[in-house]
């Protein structure tokens, strides 16, 4: 199965329904069918729920947040030191 790093502006095309992106929800739909294995880097979400309150409202960014990430796993990525 192919994994894919979601980016905050399609997260954010998913979550305000923007029309302009519709390989937003195809990407979305693949996500939610298990036909592809997804992540969202965990320092975006904080932005995506920043930005997505203005346009849903606090408690509805929550919600949607939620929802978003049932489907797409939170991913952290930490950069690895060798000491010689």
């Amino acid at each position: 199965m192919k994994k894919v790093l979601i980016d905050t502006n399609v997260a954010l095309d998913i979550l305000l329904h923007r029309q302009d992106y519709p390989n937003a929800k195809v990407v979305y739909l693949l996500a939610e069918t298990n036909q592809i294995d997804s992540y969202i880097s965990a320092s975006a979400i904080t932005d995506i729920f920043f930005l997505s309150k203005n346009d849903l409202g606090k408690k509805n960014a929550k919600e949607a947040l939620k929802t978003l990430l049932s489907v797409f796993k939170p991913a952290m990525f930490v950069q690895a030191i060798a000491v010689i």
